[in-house]
């Protein structure tokens, strides 16, 4: 760098006469202040008595909201037995509402937007047929007969639930996507929170980004949509093997040797949907993925069953489900 002196920052040296000529030009529009202003960097100060009025007006302003709170969200949630659900929709073959008991079917080319009592909202598209079975304050409850329905619900988890057949999925604070054909094969895939699949007696949690199959007998296991292909195979064919009461090591060894840190969820899932699986090589491929120890006793109490064992193993994945009192947003839609 140049150590020369240059006009341009240093005012007091004598420039070429372009620039005197621009200084010259420009030297009008120069701020002057005037000659009884005196600059400070110490900001004004308020008055003691006017600080307290401040804070006492926002600690006021802040306690009305809460208490307006308070009332406003039991309101939220409360809901008339057999209320009828308003159908926001611009096709006029539509009805403007949905009674219990009452069947909605969209045509090809329709949809419509039905609000979920005052927790949420849920979007049919076209070619989809849902049935209202219950609604109360605490519990809302429908069919989807066929066709794909978006649910985004503002609640405390078991509050909205659809039946699909034998199936039920449990809304725990969430967004998700279901879609069910007329033979009973569907699918769920969740973009935020989580649900609870449940089918004769066969429980499944379902994290956001996880997508679930299922059918009239049973739900499989939930994968994440950026699983790899061989990932996904070898998970469902194991599934299915299992299901029939075969064990295939090469399946097994499969799963594992497929696995990432993002598929930890699934062989969470199939460990403890088969305890079984413990004895093989998914066990300690989680437990690399999870940065656990491979411990003996540990090992062998999840082969039996054992709830401790899993628990201890799910509490290193995230928790809880998501909080829905915190998605504010939800509920001003």
């Amino acid at each position: 760098m140049s150590e020369t002196p240059d006009p341009l920052w240093d005012p007091a040296l004598p420039g070429d006469e372009a620039l005197q000529r621009l200084t010259s030009l420009l030297g009008a529009y120069r701020y002057a202040p005037p000659s009884d202003h005196a600059w400070s960097i110490r900001p004004a100060r308020i008055p003691r008595e006017r600080r307290r009025r401040i804070m006492l007006a926002g600690a006021a302003a802040l306690a009305a909201c809460v208490a307006g709170l308070a009332v406003w969200m039991p309101w939220r949630l409360q809901w008339q037995d057999g209320r009828q659900w308003v159908i926001d929709t611009k096709v006029a073959s539509l009805p403007a509402a949905l009674d219990v008991g009452d069947t909605l079917t969209t045509d090809a080319g329709q949809a419509a937007m039905v609000k979920v009592a005052r927790i949420g909202r849920m979007e049919l598209t076209p070619g989809t047929r849902v049935k209202l079975l219950d609604t109360r304050a605490g519990h809302h409850r429908l069919e989807l007969v066929s066709g794909r329905v978006r649910a985004r619900i503002w609640a405390p988890p078991g509050y909205f639930a659809i039946a699909a057949g034998t199936s039920e999925t449990i809304d725990l604070g969430c967004e998700f996507e279901m879609d069910r054909d007329l033979h009973g094969n569907g699918a769920i895939h969740v973009t935020s929170g989580w649900i609870m699949h449940r089918v004769k007696g066969q429980e499944t949690l379902v994290p956001a980004g996880s997508s679930l199959a299922f059918n009239a007998e049973r739900g499989g296991i939930p994968i994440t949509t950026t699983a790899s292909i061989g990932f996904r195979k070898a998970v469902e064919q194991l599934d299915s093997a299992m299901t029939q009461g075969m064990r295939p090591p090469d399946f097994e060894q499969e799963v594992a040797d497929q696995a990432t840190s993002s598929d930890r969820f699934a062989l969470l899932s199939l460990l403890t949907r088969y305890p079984a699986l413990a004895s093989g090589p998914i066990y300690p491929k989680l437990a690399e993925l999870l940065g656990e120890p491979i411990e003996v006793s540990h090992r062998e109490a999840w082969s039996r069953g054992s709830v401790h064992a899993m628990n201890s193993w799910w509490e290193r994945m995230p928790r809880p489900p998501k909080a829905w009192w915190l998605n504010w947003q939800d509920a001003l839609g």
